[in-house]
């Protein structure tokens, strides 16, 4: 009797939990999707905003490298009081940057979409102090990408996420700091130029004291380099220390050049035009060699002056490497070589380079082999081998001299003509090393283009 009320009882138990696995299967369901739609919208967000962070980044890094086209890095505050600098120079520097930037971000797209760039217009930040042009311009690009796809969020009425990312971005010369890391410019060419400024008598392109850029030497006037020798000769000059050649004795404007110590290396990538001797492929090449990665500033022995090497003359070394490194058939103008326009600088509008040649043959480039980087060196004293860099010349390379005009097709008088072999140049930007290194590793930087390494500051 009693057992059979005991089973009864287990029975009726076992009857009412009927069904109840086919419920926990069903919440075991639900919330296996709800947690695999929310691992699908965390991952969605993540991969979002790393979009977005690349980006930022790309965007900052194109603005900064515009802002050091525009040649702002190297004016200091005497430049500004010139009208034609300023505000001209500073509202260049911002509207290159943010055309720059607008571009960058045509091609960088988040969840298929252009992100907003929402802290404009760009503000351009000068460090450290931020209240002259003399210190390193910085800028941040603030992104943001919203109604993103989202499914776990919609169950919360959510049918779309946000997300935004910031980067800062650094132009840095170090000629423009008190305390400064040094710099390592990629593929500089090897001529050694003298600190001493052609247009402006008894100037310097660099303070040695201080390594900051002198007053005016942005003047988007050209110049000829001419050699100096150890031994005078007809096209080759004897001085040492080299120096500059002023108007109206010497005209046209000159400064002397020495011939930088150079070893062959296989690794360098030459166009077939190239040179058979180490000088020669390292004017037409990017030299790779470990002496281009020129530390600068503090009085550092840095290079070597190859004074058993005379480059000059119309068939000279140097003449024939610039000739190559320019895609020009023969010395003077108009031999296919890209040109530059300095019909705007500084007032009105940048410098613009020309192509000549490749595929955008006729329009305006943002590059181009005809802009160069070259050390320019201490000439306080005379040189045996060694000398000391105090900074970087950037500079276009006009044209080589064929000796029948000046500055490539300036028609003058006989005895205006320049020497043939000289190279004609424009200075677009100069690059002190500052006087006070910081100890840390030297940026390794440019890309034999433009000595001023663009680097993103971090954090942002």
């Amino acid at each position: 009797m009693n057992s059979g009320n005991s089973f009864k009882f287990r029975y009726s138990r076992r009857a009412g939990e009927r069904g109840q696995t086919i419920v926990l299967v069903a919440i075991s369901i639900v919330s296996l999707l709800a947690m695999a739609a929310l691992a699908i919208d965390v991952v969605t967000l993540y991969v979002a905003r790393s979009e977005i962070q690349r980006a930022a980044d790309a965007a900052a890094l194109a603005g900064a490298k515009a802002i050091v086209d525009s040649g702002i890095t190297s004016l200091s505050s005497a430049d500004l009081t010139a009208p034609a600098y300023d505000p001209a120079i500073q509202s260049l520097a911002v509207s290159m940057a943010t055309a720059a930037i607008n571009a960058t971000l045509s091609t960088n797209s988040v969840a298929a979409n252009q992100p907003t760039w929402t802290n404009q217009p760009l503000v351009i930040n000068y460090q450290p102090t931020g209240t002259t042009i003399d210190n390193n311009p910085h800028i941040t690009v603030t992104l943001q990408q919203g109604n993103l796809p989202t499914f776990f969020a919609r169950i919360f009425g959510r049918t779309g996420a946000t997300v935004t990312a910031s980067a800062t971005a650094e132009a840095y010369n170090p000629a423009n700091l008190g305390s400064y890391t040094p710099i390592s410019p990629k593929c500089v060419k090897p001529w050694l130029v003298a600190n001493a400024d052609p247009r402006q008598t008894g100037n310097a392109f660099i303070n040695v004291a201080t390594g900051a850029v002198e007053a005016g030497a942005l003047s988007g006037l050209p110049f000829d380099l001419t050699p100096d020798c150890s031994t005078a000769s007809a096209t080759c000059h004897g001085d040492n220390p080299p120096k500059a050649l002023y108007p109206p004795l010497n005209p046209p404007s000159r400064v002397e050049y020495m011939v930088a110590q150079v070893t062959a290396n296989t690794g360098n990538v030459c166009p077939a035009c190239a040179g058979a001797t180490n000088y020669e492929q390292s004017i037409e090449c990017c030299d790779a060699n470990p002496y281009q990665y020129l530390n600068c500033g503090a009085g550092t022995v840095n290079a070597q002056w190859d004074n058993g090497t005379d480059p000059s003359g119309a068939s000279g070394l140097s003449a024939t490497g610039a000739e190559c490194l320019t895609h020009a058939s023969a010395a003077g103008s108009g031999q296919g070589q890209d040109t530059l326009d300095t019909s705007l600088w500084p007032a009105a509008g940048p410098m613009k380079v020309n192509a000549q040649s490749g595929p955008q043959s006729g329009n305006v480039v943002s590059t181009s082999s005809s802009v160069v980087t070259m050390p320019i060196i201490d000439i306080t004293t005379a040189i045996g081998t060694n000398v000391t860099i105090v900074g970087f010349l950037q500079a276009f390379i006009n044209c080589v001299e064929d000796g029948n005009y000046r500055n490539c097709d300036e028609v003058v008088p006989p005895v205006q003509r320049a020497t043939p072999g000289d190279i004609n140049i424009t200075i677009m930007n100069v690059i002190g090393c500052s006087a006070t290194p910081n100890g840390a590793n030297p940026i390794i930087g440019g890309n034999g283009t433009s000595p001023i390494p663009v680097r993103l500051i971090t954090p942002p």
